[in-house]
């Protein structure tokens, strides 16, 4: 939208996520396509080690 007006545009296939629509194959199939088993454990140990290392500002 802008001041001209309002435009579609046609983006049906050709954009999207579909790394979100694998994980999820990827738990109900224990498939490793989105990402391996061996990824997903070392982001939950950083998420892991950055929570600790997390300074609380009150």
């Amino acid at each position: 939208m802008n001041r001209d007006g309002e435009k579609h545009y046609s983006l049906n296939g050709q954009v999207g996520f579909p790394f979100f629509g694998e994980l999820i194959l990827d738990c109900l199939n224990r498939t490793e396509h989105a990402m391996t088993q061996e990824h997903a454990f070392k982001a939950a140990e950083l998420c892991l080690l950055a929570q600790k290392h997390a300074n609380r500002i009150e």
